[in-house]
């Protein structure tokens, strides 16, 4: 089986195992219906889901909320303006939006409940209250975790590090979460080596709201390095390394064969980048290429056999 050599992109993936290295200062959101009732109905998100800003949480059955629109309509009734625009302010200030002003102005139907939305978007960290449940005007209902930026510090072989520098993105995995994904970045590297380890310090960091995020947790991570094009690459499985060094056998036609010295660079999954040695379409051997090494070095140790004789 062969293949040819081709000139194309090609970029080096460093997977490492890294730690979360600090948790910093969680950012929470209250979030309070205002008014005092009873729960009447609430979201069927649960803890760990996340909420998108606007999303409705919970609705609250509270008779003052009755009261200020009708309050509201009166006062325009009335051509009260000073009075209708500071009760518009309080529903504005309760949730109500402008639309929903305009259609109570039009229509005169007051809205039974209060319908309360998340204030931003963000990971639902705790339910304080539940459904049928009475609650004030400050009641802390539930509470949404903020997007955060999570440290993590990585450990790299001392030949891995010439290949990291800041700014190149990073893909987080965690075990004890299995499917979830987090993009990041390098933030700086330590380019002084662990005497002891001869590991090279690498601190990269990524954002979540996910309140699963702990201190000192175990991470994988997946450094996307040293992007680069038009280089010439043959496939992994082509390339021969041997004690005295790399070579590739070179299909010639007509069922000849010839081993041919190359100097490898870069390795990026299946391929590998030729620095010298080859040129784009040489065909080049896949498969079987170890037997034909094999004879073809056998065949040359007779032939010095011969010649000593």
């Amino acid at each position: 089986r062969t293949a040819r050599v081709t000139l194309g992109p090609i970029s080096r993936e460093i997977l490492a195992i890294g730690r979360v290295s600090r948790m910093p200062q969680p950012r929470v959101t209250d979030v309070s219906p205002g008014l005092k009732g009873k729960l009447v109905a609430i979201s069927n998100k649960v803890i760990g889901e996340t909420v998108s800003k606007g999303e409705r949480l919970y609705s609250v059955d509270a008779p003052e909320w009755r009261s200020l629109q009708q309050f509201y309509l009166r006062a325009l009734e009335d051509e009260e303006q000073t009075r209708a625009s500071q009760l518009r302010s309080r529903l504005q200030s309760l949730g109500m939006k402008t639309a929903a002003l305009e259609r109570l102005a039009e229509s005169g139907q007051v809205e039974q409940t209060l319908d309360v939305t998340a204030p931003v978007s963000g990971t639902i960290i705790e339910w304080r209250a539940g459904k049928d449940e009475l609650v004030e005007a400050t009641t802390k209902v539930l509470t949404l975790g903020g997007v955060n930026r999570i440290p993590v510090v990585v450990s790299l072989f001392e030949g891995q590090g010439v290949w990291v520098d800041r700014g190149q993105r990073i893909t987080v995995r965690i075990p004890t979460m299995p499917g979830v994904e987090f993009e990041g970045r390098v933030d700086r590297t330590d380019r002084e080596i662990n005497f002891s380890t001869r590991t090279l310090p690498v601190y990269v960091g990524f954002s979540t709201a996910d309140p699963r995020i702990n201190y000192g947790m175990l991470v994988e991570v997946t450094i996307h390095a040293a992007d680069r094009d038009n280089v010439l690459q043959i496939p992994r499985e082509a390339l021969i390394r041997t004690g005295e060094g790399s070579r590739v056998i070179v299909a010639r036609g007509d069922g000849r064969f010839q081993p041919v010295a190359v100097v490898p660079g870069l390795e990026s999954g299946d391929v590998i980048e030729v620095i010298s040695g080859l040129e784009e379409g040489q065909e080049i051997v896949v498969s079987g290429q170890f037997l034909i090494d094999s004879e073809s070095s056998l065949r040359a140790d007779f032939q010095r056999m011969e010649a000593d004789e």
